[in-house]
């Protein structure tokens, strides 16, 4: 039933400030001097301040700055959050040496929860307010970050039951954790448990990458994920090593891509990590199973892994969006990832724009979850908002753009002036 005008007014806020609404890799609609009517944490109404006399003054919020959705991080590890920027070798010795002994601490649960509400600050004060993102191998602390979340995200527990990538000396690694949790259960079992509690719209499948897991261990798991429609996050051709590691464990297997295809985990609900150093016959495997790109730039630049080669993405129209990758990745800030997508393709002789940067960081992000409401300012969406510095009177909205992408990764995490969140602010 539609509210009348004076109830509307009572419980409407008109958040006002310059809008960038993004609309498409190549477009977004600019309002210099705009207003959000938010009603119930929804846009109701989006235009341009004139449209908005008939609504009482007490009903406004003056942002003072540049108004876009909040971004969506489609590919970021929580339990490496504490350690992001911190290590730059390459993948599988950075593996070895960090991040198996952080993300063993997640086994202690106070120390999961101290570092989830952490991390769920830290981005929302960053502007990401949704996204896809990875627990460590305990199943409990995944179900601690998904009583923490803070926005719409889809999580999972990193499964893996073979030492894979180089195992550091004395260090419990992900697949020793994994075997005491599953002690005689099925990791479909562990699944089951997961989605029931979490929901269909906020629970992964995911396998760590290849070289840490066991045919069996991706069948069962691709077997779940087909039976239940849910989500599918992994890692694919990140690196060269790890391509050799693959071709090593699988030699039946034509190719890394072909692995996960003989498991069944290729489906339109599979997110892939990186997806550099792929031939010309998984791509079009990639295209045909209507599969997603996690493209994660600033991690690719971090590790030296490469840059995934965007043209050959567009020619075969695989759907991509971007994500961090912390904590290879090293910041949480969507703004520093825009950045380093425009440096690391323009540096290759690959044309990008700040426009199809936005909408990597947005609308693509809600598309690949699934959520019709996220990613966009339009009536009807999620009001889930971040506020920028005002970019002034300009014509050239891109460079303006480009403008508040330059910076530091801590200078970026801190840019924005608040965070808003279903229609209310949460961040600063």
């Amino acid at each position: 039933m539609a509210l009348s005008e004076h109830s509307m007014e009572r419980q409407a806020v008109l958040l006002r400030g310059a809008i960038l609404n993004p609309l498409g890799p190549d477009d977004w609609q600019f309002i210099a001097d705009g207003g959000l009517l938010i009603v119930d944490g929804l846009v109701r109404d989006m235009g341009p301040m004139s449209r908005f006399t008939h609504l009482d003054e007490s009903a406004l919020v003056d942002s003072g700055g540049l108004l876009l959705p909040g971004f969506i991080d489609i590919h970021i590890h929580w339990v490496q959050h504490r350690i992001r920027g911190q290590f730059h070798d390459e993948l599988l010795d950075w593996l070895a040496r960090h991040v198996w002994c952080e993300e063993a601490r997640y086994a202690d649960e106070a120390w999961a929860r101290e570092q989830a509400h952490a991390f769920f600050n830290d981005t929302l004060r960053a502007g990401t307010t949704a996204g896809m993102a990875w627990s460590s191998a305990h199943v409990a602390a995944t179900r601690i970050a998904a009583e923490a979340c803070r926005g719409h995200w889809v999580i999972g527990p990193a499964w893996m039951d073979t030492p894979g990538a180089r195992n550091g000396s004395g260090v419990d690694c992900p697949a020793q954790q994994l075997a005491r949790q599953l002690d005689g259960t099925q990791a479909s079992e562990l699944c089951q448990q997961l989605l029931d509690q979490l929901g269909p719209a906020h629970f992964a499948v995911s396998p760590r990458f290849a070289p840490g897991c066991s045919m069996d261990l991706l069948q069962q798991l691709g077997a779940f994920a087909t039976a239940s429609g849910c989500f599918v996050q992994t890692h694919l051709a990140e690196s060269t090593a790890e391509l050799r590691q693959t071709a090593a464990r699988f030699p039946a297997a034509r190719d890394y891509t072909d692995v996960y295809d003989r498991a069944g985990l290729l489906t339109p609900r599979s997110v892939l990590g990186h997806c550099i150093h792929l031939h010309e016959r998984e791509w079009r495997v990639l295209a045909q199973r209507k599969c997603w790109i996690a493209h994660c730039p600033s991690s690719n630049e971090t590790l030296g892994s490469g840059r995934m080669p965007l043209e050959t993405v567009r020619r075969h129209g695989i759907p991509w969006a971007l994500g961090s990758d912390v904590g290879a990745g090293p910041s949480h800030s969507m703004l520093h990832v825009m950045q380093r997508f425009l440096a690391q393709h323009r540096a290759a002789a690959c044309t990008v724009s700040a426009r199809e940067a936005l909408h990597g960081a947005t609308r693509a992000g809600a598309r690949c979850l699934g959520q019709v409401r996220l990613g966009g300012l339009d009536a009807g969406c999620q009001a889930d908002v971040v506020v920028l510095p005002h970019p002034g009177a300009t014509a050239d909205m891109d460079g303006a753009l480009e403008a508040l992408l330059a910076g530091t990764p801590a200078e970026l995490e801190s840019r924005p002036l608040a965070t808003w969140l279903a229609g209310q602010p949460v961040a600063p």
